[in-house]
């Protein structure tokens, strides 16, 4: 999967390791890697303060990154506890603010077909679109490219795989925590289906494969809708000719390209309906951190003007000035 993936002689391959099951078998199957695909190995830990147990997870890896000679990156980050989104949330952000700053050519993850198959149900049941039900993919390009090499192995062989190797690990108490949805999930809601449906899991992860790649087609379609209404900006009689459902695609797949996560399905239906009912009139239709232009026969995209991005003029006596 490495060769695959376009992991190269001489890249460094970060694995975020928390000590755990997974990323701990993780950082051994890469070890045992590293001399012969040539490239270097590093581990970053992120230590949130939320355990009691926290000094010692920290501790375990820093040990075991030492006796695999693998260079070491430890991060301790403040959680705010009080995020909108909930503490998982927020230790997520903070995890991943963390990992980022590890100079690396790829982050790779433990995730595996179980995590998959959660992913999936957890974003299904909050009414998630096509790019969501993708879940994961096993390689991400980016700055780092993200790596899942188990994203196709069961859980339940991970943990056959460490213990016939006598490998040792920490348990992160809050993982048995019910009152965490992914631990719902996966201690309740997952026994259930899967007394009903065996196979479930497997069928879960198949199913956002199918689902990555009907998403993968919809981003072709959106760039042969953009070419097809002139490029940019967009020729707004052209966009207009389009079905409701791939004027939405394009902007979704627009607004992604620059950075902003696409709005709410209910805001992009009322974006169109008012790129069709006002004509040739100009719009301007703000949403978070992305703005949807009309003017002059033209539609465009461009970040939201705020107070702060607001260009400041200096007047010296000019008879105009470019007001913008």
């Amino acid at each position: 999967m490495l060769a695959a993936a376009g992991v190269a002689p001489g890249q460094r391959v970060c694995v975020a390791l928390s000590g755990g099951l997974d990323s701990t078998v993780l950082l051994h199957v890469l070890a045992g890697l590293r001399q012969a695909k040539g490239f270097a190995l590093v581990a970053a830990h992120v230590h949130h303060g939320l355990s009691p147990n926290a000094d010692a997870w920290l501790a375990f890896c820093a040990s075991l990154c030492n006796r695999l000679g693998v260079a070491f990156h430890p991060f301790r980050e403040h959680v705010v506890r009080n995020h909108p989104a909930g503490l998982e949330a927020a230790a997520r952000e903070a995890r991943h603010a963390a990992l980022a700053r590890v100079p690396c050519d790829w982050l790779a993850l433990g995730h595996h077909q179980d995590d998959q198959a959660e992913t999936l149900l957890f974003r299904l049941l909050r009414g998630t679109g096509l790019r969501g039900a993708g879940a994961m993919s096993a390689v991400e390009a980016g700055a780092p490219g993200r790596l899942r090499p188990l994203l196709g192995v069961r859980r339940a062989d991970i943990l056959a795989c460490a213990g016939a190797a006598g490998l040792e690990w920490v348990e992160d108490e809050s993982n048995a925590d019910p009152r965490y949805t992914r631990n719902l999930l996966r201690h309740r809601i997952f026994p259930l289906i899967e007394d009903a449906f065996p196979a479930a899991v497997p069928a879960l992860a198949r199913a956002s494969a199918h689902f990555r790649e009907a998403d993968g087609l919809l981003d072709e379609l959106a760039a042969l809708d953009q070419a097809a209404c002139g490029g940019l900006p967009l020729a707004r009689a052209a966009l207009l000719e389009l079905s409701d459902e791939r004027v939405r695609n394009l902007l979704r797949w627009q607004m992604r390209r620059m950075g902003f996560e696409a709005p709410a399905r209910a805001r992009l239906v009322e974006a169109v309906r008012q790129l069709r009912a006002v004509g040739d009139q100009a719009l301007y239709l703000p949403f978070d951190g992305v703005a949807c232009c009309a003017y002059r026969g033209q539609v465009w995209l461009e970040p939201e003007a705020t107070e702060d991005s607001a260009p400041l003029l200096h007047w010296r006596g000019e008879t105009e000035l470019p007001w913008g």
